[in-house]
C-alpha cells in the first residue's frame, strides 16, 4: 500500500495539466481491485516489524533493490543471517526468491499491483492486438480522426497509434486506455473541453498533435517503468511541487502508470484517476491480471544475454560515438550505443563501411533507416532477444523482411535515415520479450567482449574489456576507437 510521504519542492508551483477525470476523495490506487484473485487463507505467522520480507520479481537487481528500499546492498539478506552469494551481485535476482530488507521507510499492507509489467511494454501479450480494428469497433471520436503530424499526410489516428506502439515498444492497449482516461475519444466523443490537437490533456502548443501526446505520455511512462528497473525512480512528483514514496515492492508497470498519471494531476486527483483508470482498462480490454499472456515471467532464472559481435567488419575499426542513450526517440530507455566509421568526417553521406549482423536472427522489420532482427527466429518482435540497428541507408532494400542472416552477413551502410541524426552512424539496440534493454543496466550490452556501462548523463559511458577501458564521445577521435577482431585474431 503507498503511504504518502509530502516533500515540499523548492520549485515554483504549476498548474495541473487539464484532464477529462474528476477527483473524488473515497477512492485510493491502493484499494483492493475486485477481480484481483485472492489467494487461499494461510497460517498466521507473526513478521518482525522491522524487516520487509519481499518477493523478488522479474527484473530485479540487486543495486536496483538497494536504492528503492534505502539500504546498502549488503543489508538485503537471504535469511536473517545468510548473506547473498556472488552471482546475485550481478545481472537480474531469479524471480520467486524471498529477500529480507530491512525497513527504512514505513509502507503497512501489501502494494496493489495496477498493470503487470508486459501491459505496459510491447509484450507477446498484445502481439495479436489490432488497433484499427479495435478503434473502428469502438466507434468513437478516434475512429475518423486524421492526424497529419508523423506522415505529414492525414493519417488515420489508429494507424498512427500502431506505429508509434511499434517503434517505442509500448504496449498499445495502454495507448488506447489513457487516450480514454483523458478525453473519452476512443469509445465515444470527445469529452468536453478537451481540444482534438491536446487528447491526452498536455496542453502545450510543443506537444501539438496526436503524435506529440503520445509521444510525452510514452517518455513519462518509460521514466517510470525504466527508472524502477535501475532504482532511479523512487517517488513520484505533482504539479504543485509535491512529492509521493511508492511503496519499494511495487512493480514497474504499476509504478509507469502511477508517474505518468502524477504528471497530470494534483495528489488528490491522482488516487481517483489510478483507481479510474484500473476500472475503465478492466472494462475495454478485460482485466490485464487474468489474462494469462500479461502475466508470464519476463525475465526466465539464470537469464544472461546472447554472444553478440561488434556491428561492423572483423578489423575494421569504428568510433563509439554514444554511450548509453534512449532507444527510440529522446527520451526513454537508455538502451541504445553508437557507432561510427573511424575515418568519416562528421556528415550526413552514406558510409561506404558496411553494418554487419551482430548475430544469427531473422528480419522481420525493415523500413526506412530501420533494421529489426529476430534472434530467436519465431517472427514475432514481441518475444526473445531482438536487435534494432537504426540510421541503415536504404534500409527497405538492403535486407529482406523474411530473410535470415548469420552472425556477420552483411546488412547495410550507415547514413542519417531513420531518425534525428546531425551525423553518419549505426544506433543499435537491444529488446527482450519487448522490453528495452538498458545498455550499461544489470544485463549490460556485450559486443565481443566489450562490457558497456553508464556514464554520468546520457550519451556518456564505457566501453571495457580485458583492463581498457573506451570513452564514448562524439568527436569521433583516436581515443574512441574500438576494433573488431580479424577472423585470425580469434
Amino acid at each position: 500500500m503507498l503511504v504518502t510521504s509530502l516533500i515540499v519542492s523548492a520549485c515554483q508551483p504549476t498548474p495541473p495539466v487539464t484532464s477529462a477525470v474528476t477527483a473524488t476523495s473515497n477512492i485510493s490506487p491502493t484499494a483492493t481491485v475486485a477481480d484481483t484473485p485472492q489467494p487461499p487463507p494461510t497460517a498466521t505467522i507473526t513478521p518482525d516489524p522491522n524487516i520487509y520480507n519481499y518477493t523478488t520479481q522479474s527484473g530485479d537487481s540487486l543495486q536496483a533493490l538497494a536504492l528503492r528500499f534505502g539500504v546498502e546492498a549488503d543489508d538485503i539478506k537471504l535469511s536473517d543471517d545468510a548473506m547473498l552469494p556472488e552471482s546475485m551481485h550481478s545481472g537480474f535476482i531469479d524471480p520467486g526468491l524471498e529477500l529480507y530488507i530491512p525497513k527504512t521507510v514505513e509502507f503497512s499492507g501489501s502494494p496493489t499491483f495496477i498493470l503487470p509489467d508486459r501491459e505496459v511494454i510491447f509484450s507477446a501479450s498484445a502481439s495479436d492486438f489490432d488497433v484499427t480494428a479495435y478503434v473502428n469497433a469502438a466507434d468513437g471520436f478516434l475512429a475518423t480522426f486524421n492526424d497529419p503530424i508523423l506522415s505529414g499526410m492525414p493519417q488515420p489516428a489508429s494507424e498512427e497509434i500502431t506505429i508509434v506502439a511499434l517503434h517505442n515498444s509500448v504496449n498499445p492497449r495502454l495507448m488506447l486506455a489513457l487516450l480514454e482516461l483523458q478525453c473519452d475519444c476512443v469509445t465515444g466523443p470527445l469529452a468536453d473541453g478537451v481540444k482534438a490537437d491536446y487528447m491526452m490533456g498536455v496542453d502545450d502548443y510543443r506537444r501539438r498533435g496526436l503524435y506529440r501526446q503520445l509521444m510525452w505520455s510514452i517518455e513519462r511512462l518509460f521514466t517510470g517503468y525504466y527508472g524502477w528497473r535501475d532504482g532511479s525512480m523512487t517517488e513520484v512528483v505533482f504539479p504543485d511541487g509535491t512529492t509521493q514514496r511508492l511503496d519499494p515492492r511495487l512493480n514497474a508497470g504499476s509504478v509507469a502508470l502511477f508517474y505518468t498519471l502524477a504528471q497530470l494531476y494534483t495528489q488528490d486527483e491522482w488516487e481517483n484517476a489510478v483507481a479510474e483508470f484500473d476500472s475503465l482498462y478492466s472494462e475495454m480490454f478485460g482485466s490485464a491480471r487474468l489474462r494469462p499472456a500479461a502475466m508470464e515471467t519476463l525475465f526466465e532464472p539464470g537469464f544472461a544475454q546472447p554472444e553478440l559481435s561488434l556491428p561492423f567488419l572483423p578489423g575494421r575499426t569504428w568510433a563509439f560515438t554514444g554511450g548509453p542513450h534512449s532507444a527510440w526517440e529522446k527520451a526513454g530507455a537508455n538502451a541504445a550505443l553508437d557507432f561510427t566509421p573511424a575515418s568519416l568526417e562528421a556528415s550526413c553521406e552514406t558510409s561506404y563501411e558496411w553494418i554487419v549482423a551482430s548475430a544469427s536472427g531473422l528480419i522481420v522489420r525493415a523500413e526506412r533507416g530501420v533494421v529489426v532482427q529476430d534472434l530467436d527466429g519465431d517472427g514475432n518482435e514481441q518475444t526473445g532477444w531482438v536487435l534494432v540497428y537504426v540510421h541503415v541507408a536504404d534500409a527497405e532494400n538492403a535486407v529482406e523482411v523474411g530473410e535470415w542472416l548469420e552472425a556477420g552477413e552483411l546488412l547495410g551502410h550507415p547514413s542519417c535515415e531513420g531518425g534525428p541524426s546531425s551525423s553518419t552512424h549505426l544506433h543499435l539496440a537491444r529488446k527482450y520479450n519487448g522490453e528495452w534493454m538498458l545498455a550499461g543496466g544489470p544485463i549490460p550490452f556485450v559486443l565481443d567482449g566489450w562490457v558497456a556501462a553508464e556514464g554520468e548523463t546520457t550519451y556518456q559511458g564505457t566501453l571495457s574489456k580485458d583492463g581498457d577501458t573506451i570513452a564514448a564521445c562524439q568527436c569521433g577521435t583516436a581515443h574512441t576507437y574500438v576494433t573488431r577482431p580479424s577472423d585470425e585474431d580469434q
